[in-house]
């Protein structure tokens, strides 16, 4: 039988392998979700494109019925829409949310798309609760950004979304490894120090803003002070410790506060307990605007 020391040993050398198999990958441009919808893809290579036009967006929206339903839902939702005439051509939607909410749309379709894929049935839960984290965060991202105004609402709920893609990665990885799929301490230990980076080589590699990658791989960063304005970074890194203590059962505003990026976006603790107050809002809104 194995000494406590050796399967130590063993497990940390089954991390390092799959760590080292995740760079390789990485610096070889080679990082694509398993089972990413077509139609969500091609819309993220057009909406690289800074001279994309509504029209070309319209049209690759089109291929997918999915994707324009879930798009349209977006677009007449209470968070993005009050009121007013709802709307169903794709190219006046389109024009109404803008790109950044054409991606969360998108983002929202894929994720659903990941959750029904057969050959991912076994870590659905997991997905799930990737995807419940992600619009925690969002919907705490687009409350801070409404009360300090420091970023742009659209941005928020993107970059709150994406804030844990890497999760997702990792685990759909992980289930193809027979060491870490057996040992949950090192799938837990991969996924608490690595999911940042990943998440942020797929932002990259979506060629998604640079600041939306900038913040992903920088959201753990706590201690992170620089000069000058408020930035997207800022705001993910305090939405992301506050969606950690709500989830923890242990709000403690007076401690966000503290945070160098709460400091630069200037939140204090009565805007925090705001915030938290009308992210729980903000959820059932997002939820509704996602599908």
């Amino acid at each position: 039988m194995a000494t406590p020391a050796a399967r130590k040993g063993e497990s940390s050398s089954s991390a390092f392998e799959f760590v080292t198999e995740l760079a390789r990958e990485l610096s070889a441009g080679r990082v694509e979700l398993p089972s990413f919808p077509e139609a969500a893809a091609r819309l993220q290579q057009a909406l690289a494109d800074a001279n994309v036009t509504a029209e070309r967006i319209a049209l690759v929206l089109g291929t997918d019925a999915g994707l324009t339903a879930r798009v349209l839902t977006m677009a007449n939702s209470t968070l993005l829409h009050r009121g007013g005439k709802p709307v169903s051509d794709l190219k006046l939607a389109v024009t109404r949310i803008g790109h950044e909410n054409i991606r969360v749309a998108a983002l929202a379709y894929a994720s659903a798309q990941l959750k029904r894929a057969p050959e991912l049935a076994h870590i659905r839960g997991d997905l799930e609760q990737c995807w419940q984290e992600g619009i925690r965060v969002a919907a705490l991202a687009h409350a801070i950004a409404r009360e300090t105004r420091a970023t742009r609402g659209d941005e928020a709920l993107l970059v709150g979304l994406l804030h844990n893609i890497g999760k997702v990665y990792i685990i759909a990885r992980a289930a193809r490894d027979s060491v870490l799929h057996r040992n949950p301490d090192v799938k837990a230990s991969v996924l608490r120090d690595w999911y940042p980076g990943i998440g942020q080589a797929l932002v990259e590699n979506w060629k998604l803003p640079e600041q939306i990658a900038a913040a992903v791989g920088a959201q753990l960063d706590r201690s992170r002070a620089h000069g000058g304005n408020p930035d997207l970074t800022d705001l993910l890194i305090v939405a992301v410790e506050l969606a950690g203590q709500i989830a923890a059962g242990k709000s403690d505003d007076t401690q966000v506060s503290l945070l160098p990026a709460a400091k630069v976006l200037g939140l204090d603790d009565g805007m925090a307990v705001r915030v938290v107050l009308e992210s729980q809002t903000e959820i059932e809104m997002l939820q509704a605007a996602l599908g």
